[in-house]
């Protein structure tokens, strides 16, 4: 998982503190999506960062692109986010959001990699076992051959490797 900026992070907290006030977690999450999204034009966000554009050009260009589909808190956001020239933080903002609201919705995302696909059988046990007692599981399942057989669990930035390959590898080390 790449780095992502501890300035983005400030700004998610301020958001989740707003989405927590009133429950919007989800509208955040479509709100944040759009703004990222609009801001991955560099030329655009050029537009929107520069002195020389006024701020009611700004405004218009603005109201065309999004309309109504995100809140006027987000709009509000996205011209803070403007004035200050850190339009570049909006997708580790969307991240680091994500993982607040996860946690304040009792949701654990765990990506997990198997030498071979998990059968539906596998897939349920497993999202039983971690979930016991953690609230609901998001799996996101990756196939990696390499691994030989067993899994590796990642949440956040704590990865559990419970593959073959780890144990081989372990293995040899101990007998060197």
């Amino acid at each position: 998982m790449p780095l992502r900026s501890t300035a983005a992070k400030r700004y998610a907290e301020a958001v989740a503190g707003l989405a927590r006030q009133d429950g919007s977690w989800e509208r955040w999450r479509h709100d944040l999506a759009a703004l990222a999204q609009l801001a991955a034009d560099r030329r655009l966000r050029l537009t929107l960062e520069s002195d020389r554009v006024s701020p009611e050009r700004k405004g218009e260009l603005i109201d065309t692109l999004l309309g109504d589909r995100v809140t006027p808190a987000a709009r509000n956001l996205l011209g803070v986010m403007a004035r200050r020239r850190r339009l570049e933080l909006l997708p580790d903002l969307r991240s680091w959001f994500d993982e607040l609201a996860d946690r304040a919705q009792g949701v654990q995302r765990v990506t997990v990699t198997t030498a071979y696909p998990l059968t539906e059988e596998q897939r349920n046990a497993l999202s039983r076992h971690l979930g016991a007692g953690h609230g609901e599981i998001m799996l996101t399942e990756q196939v990696d051959p390499a691994i030989i057989g067993g899994l590796v669990l990642r949440e956040a930035d704590i990865i559990q490797d419970h593959s073959i390959k780890a144990r081989l590898e372990a293995l040899r080390h101990r007998m060197n």
